[in-house]
């Protein structure tokens, strides 16, 4: 805030040739003076402040909020997945609330925990909340009843859990199915499909995306057709080691997300296995090439951002009561190729 040199000899009873000369670090004011006029000055600007804080903060608490509520079921999925991903969809979250007026809130509780779904359903059925967008990620259907007590506008992200609300998530089926028609059409028939140890719902669907590519294509479906490695890079690294040495190399792989893709390249350098030549490798989830050994993984794109805009969108036409049914959006994927498929 500036303060007019006019309003401080006003106030001060002082001539304003006297506060010029504070003001501009002249001599010939006392210190007296000189510490007098500079009070003022701290003390109104601090006001200033104080009052500008305070009417920001009223503002706030007038405003509706909007929930965003990450639900964590001990598979520790949502918590890496936010370092990578979250951000950018909270960002949208955030850009498209304050378009309708709102604000985000953003609450992490555990659908093991009865005290922590008690808790988010009462926060989220508060006066002041206008709206729920329902992470649910980790969420299995059976953890979800309890949920159903939120009585305010609510979405589902990231997952399929009935019909009773929109839900917004990924096209995982056909994106993958596509996935082994791409590599069947590059001259591959035997394709592993190499899984997360997790089985949260979008990797189900990618599961249930590849047999269906499989039966298209008439391929078999064998029982280690999927075969499971582990969460962490580091584990999927180490059980790619133990599989390439008891298993003879299929014509590809698809690689269900980014650690997948991250700890198999990482095994397959180890064991000086080339690709393409050697192996094709299809990943789900672009990743840097510089995670992948400088060579350009042929990946299917998931698109993130653009599901968070559609699940505001959704939003806030349950808000406004402009839809009376309800509606589930699964984003399309597209295969980018890369450098890892023949």
């Amino acid at each position: 805030m500036k303060i007019k040199a006019a309003d401080i000899a006003r106030n001060l009873n002082l001539s304003k040739a006297t506060v010029s000369l504070v003001l501009n670090n002249k001599p010939g004011v006392s210190e007296k003076t000189r510490r007098r006029i500079f009070d003022y000055i701290e003390e109104v600007t601090g006001e200033a402040e104080r009052q500008k804080e305070e009417k920001n903060k009223q503002e706030l608490e007038n405003k509706n909020i909007i929930k965003v509520l990450f639900i964590d079921n001990a598979l520790r999925f949502v918590k890496n997945f936010e370092l990578d991903v979250c951000p950018d969809s909270l960002t949208i979250f955030e850009q498209e609330a304050r378009r309708m007026g709102c604000i985000i809130s953003v609450t992490y509780a555990s659908s093991t925990k009865k005290e922590d779904v008690e808790r988010v359903v009462r926060e989220a059925n508060e006066e002041n909340v206008a709206g729920v967008i329902l992470y649910a990620t980790e969420m299995q259907p059976d953890q979800f009843p309890p949920f159903r007590a939120i009585r305010k506008p609510m979405v589902i992200y990231d997952n399929d859990l009935g019909n009773e609300y929109h839900c917004v998530t990924f096209g995982g089926v056909e994106g993958i199915s596509d996935c082994v028609d791409y590599l069947v059409s590059r001259g591959c028939r035997n394709i592993k499909y190499l899984a997360n140890t997790q089985n949260i719902f979008n990797f189900q669907q990618r599961r249930a995306g590849f047999r269906a590519g499989l039966r298209k294509n008439g391929l078999p479906l064998e029982k280690e057709s999927i075969y499971s490695l582990g969460e962490t890079t580091s584990e999927v690294c180490e059980a790619t080691l133990k599989y390439l040495d008891t298993h003879a190399l299929p014509d590809a792989f698809i690689m269900e997300n980014y650690q997948i893709s991250i700890g198999v390249m990482r095994a397959l350098r180890q064991k000086k296995i080339s690709v393409p030549e050697d192996i094709s490798l299809l990943g789900v989830d672009e990743i840097p090439d510089y995670l992948t050994g400088d060579i350009l993984l042929t990946t299917l794109r998931m698109e993130h951002l653009e599901r968070a805009h559609v699940a505001m969108l959704f939003l806030e036409q349950e808000m406004k009561g402009a839809i009376s049914c309800k509606f589930k959006s699964f984003s399309t994927c597209k295969i980018i190729p890369g450098q890892t498929v023949k």
